[in-house]
């Protein structure tokens, strides 16, 4: 006898399809809290049946998501890795706690410390230009329909989800690699003079 499909599976597949990261951060949402609690208690059937697709069904601790294999990033994806570990950087440099950064509510309009300096230059790097702040919103828009960040449209204000979490350690095992990649052939050139 087959097994039954979970509840709302249709509206689940379709939600990760878009890209969006389910996460604990879910429960506290209508529709997402029940569609987060089928997929985590589900989990394996999801997972079995995404892959007859093609897809596959990640859990990285409460966050659950479909990976893309030998995947290049898109334009998006570079901009989100680089705004939300600006985002993180410029926080924790300001003297304020990494756990704040997923409770409190920042003001995407008073970012002018976010724009300065090696902000603006490494934004430009992923084709967002000084003082466009439209294509900064519209990214931190489409990065809410991916569950990464909470937008409150009316107060203009951002607070990262738990799902961002994931890429700002990505953004910063990257930064460090490049940093020590950089370190040892400023040592290597050092030792050919």
């Amino acid at each position: 006898m087959p097994v039954k499909s979970p509840e709302e599976t249709q509206r689940i597949i379709q939600t990760l399809l878009r890209g969006y990261q389910f996460s604990d951060s879910d429960l506290m949402r209508p529709d997402y809290e029940r569609w987060y609690a089928t997929l985590d208690r589900h989990f394996d059937w999801f997972q079995d049946h995404l892959s007859l697709s093609g897809f596959s069904l990640v859990r990285d601790k409460q966050v659950i998501f479909l990976e893309k294999e030998n995947k290049i990033l898109s334009q998006e994806e570079k901009q989100a890795v680089v705004v939300l570990y600006l985002l993180t950087d410029l926080w924790l440099e300001k003297g304020k706690t990494y756990g704040d950064l997923f409770q409190a509510s920042v003001a995407w309009t008073e970012l002018d410390w976010f724009r300065d300096g090696y902000g603006r230059e490494y934004l430009s790097q992923v084709g967002i230009e000084d003082g466009n702040d439209a294509a900064l919103e519209q990214l931190f828009r489409r990065l809410a329909g991916k569950g990464l960040l909470e937008v409150n449209l009316e107060a203009r204000t951002l607070t990262l989800r738990r799902p961002a979490e994931r890429l700002i350690n990505l953004a910063r095992r990257i930064h460090q690699q490049l940093d020590r990649q950089e370190i040892t052939e400023a040592e290597e050139g050092d030792a050919d003079e």
